[in-house]
């Protein structure tokens, strides 16, 4: 996959504002929300008739023409427009929601003409024909990366879902025992989708981490599948937890991506569960806690800071008993990308660095990637979904994608991809601005791609960010 670092360049204002196979999921239903369970989300969220009339129409009226929007916000532009232009321009200040849809033309480049503009669609920004032959083809932007941020957003959509345990027992809660591993007490793994330790029987074998697969929507004959694990920032208690997980379920080099500090705001987020020196060595096992003899070392052997100290990264040599070669571990810690929320605008050719070193030092596209941030879903969830979509977008497959997929009715990817990361781990992609930022950023993508360029009237504010705490300490 190629490195967007450097189609996404900076500006100085504005925002971007194996494990186990597959969970299989039966259909998800729509139930009214509790406030005692997260819920997974939404496919069908049903508007309630205080909504703006417009927020109550189905969702293929929506897409032939995104609702307006109707309250001001801080994060969005409310009004753009974009542009054809015939050499890449620097990027906007801002990743503003969009009121139109974009078109490109790949003909000669020309301005539109307001005379192509017809009623009901004044909002369409036409791409010019001037020069240009039969072989000339307009790129439209894919309907679900142009809804309005109005249309996004509520909590239906973002935050909840249905999960009926006694319906579908794979949403089953787990049991209570294992609350002093969590790092949070309502954010546990899928029962039936979860990492097990390979211990002695009738020893505990849970960790909280969840194997994640994500077929490409579009392309899955050709396109290897992601395979991530998704966990939580290891707390003391499951530090050797942790390193026994990755002895037994990665190959080496095996990667870690860590995507939370060990502290933040002077709480913490994660121990720090690996040597962060060079030649600091831990002692894993020493207490033989599941009575098999398992033990290892963990050394660190080098540290080199990239993307001007935006990513930390550490090779690790774990060495286990009883095996004749070493395993060989990159620690890729992220240092900006702050808890709920989204990375900078200035700090997003770091985050596209660390997506792809991650690849790099991999040792195959077989090989899981640990991914975890502190509860080991929103941040985590982000990523990983981000990172997936972003390869659907760089294969060219989205060109003239509501064409090709059912018009209107195209399935929405960000949506159904999120969906499907919290079958199989709940919470994924956790709060609401992450779940914007995936749709910016695909959007900004696509429009670099295709040489388009939006011009926004209103700045963004530089982070997106949650007011309110949605986890639970333990």
């Amino acid at each position: 996959m190629p490195d967007f670092s450097q189609r996404f360049r900076r500006s100085k204002k504005g925002a971007m504002g194996p494990a186990a196979s597959p969970v299989s999921a039966p259909p998800l239903r729509e139930t009214q929300p509790t406030d005692d369970r997260r819920r997974l989300l939404v496919r069908h969220p049903r508007p309630s008739p205080s909504q703006p009339r417009q927020r109550r129409r189905d969702r293929a009226t929506a897409r032939r023409a995104p609702p307006a929007f109707t309250r001001p916000n801080p994060h969005f532009a409310t009004s753009s427009s974009v542009r054809r232009t015939s050499e890449r321009a620097p990027a906007p200040a801002s990743l503003a929601q969009p009121s139109s849809p974009a078109i490109v033309n790949h003909g000669p480049a020309g301005e539109s003409d307001p005379k192509d503009r017809t009623a009901g669609q004044s909002d369409v920004a036409q791409a010019s024909k001037q020069g240009g032959g039969p072989g000339d083809m307009l790129h439209k932007i894919p309907a679900f990366l142009n809804l309005s941020r109005d249309h996004l957003d509520g909590g239906e959509r973002t935050m909840l879902g249905t999960q009926d345990p006694v319906a579908h027992p794979q949403y089953a809660p787990l049991s209570p025992m294992y609350r002093n591993l969590d790092r949070y007490g309502n954010v546990q793994p899928w029962n039936s989708n979860r990492i097990k330790l390979q211990v002695p029987e009738g020893a505990t074998d849970y960790i909280n981490a969840s194997p994640i697969i994500l077929k490409s929507p579009l392309n899955p004959d050709d396109r290897p599948p992601h395979r991530y694990i998704a966990m939580q920032g290891p707390k003391g208690n499951t530090t050797e937890h942790t390193w026994r997980m990755v002895a037994e379920q990665l190959q080496s080099p095996a990667v870690i991506v860590m995507l939370t500090e060990t502290h933040e705001k002077h709480i913490e987020k994660c121990f720090p569960y690996y040597p962060r020196d060079v030649d600091e060595t831990k002692e894993l096992g020493e207490a033989d806690e599941f009575g098999d003899g398992f033990r290892a070392s963990l050394k660190c052997v080098s540290v080199e800071e990239k993307a001007e100290g935006a990513i930390v990264m550490r090779q690790l040599v774990l060495h286990v008993e009883g095996r004749d070669e070493d395993m060989v571990v990159w620690h890729l810690l992220y240092k900006k990308w702050p808890d709920y929320g989204v990375p900078a605008l200035e700090d997003i050719e770091s985050f596209f660095e660390l997506m792809r070193l991650s690849r790099a030092k991999n040792a195959s596209q077989d090989n899981p990637r640990i991914v975890h941030c502190s509860a080991g879903v929103g941040r985590s969830g982000t990523f990983i979904a981000l990172e997936h979509l972003m390869r659907e977008v760089d294969s060219g497959d989205l060109e003239n994608y509501d064409e090709k997929h059912g018009g209107a009715d195209a399935p929405d990817l960000v949506f159904d991809t999120v969906n499907t990361l919290r079958e199989q781990r709940r919470m994924m992609v956790q709060a609401e601005p992450q779940f914007l930022f995936i749709y910016q950023v695909l959007r900004k993508q696509w429009m670099e791609k295709y040489n388009v360029v939006e011009e926004d009237d209103e700045p963004a504010s530089k982070r997106l960010e949650v007011a309110h705490d949605p986890f639970v300490e333990d």
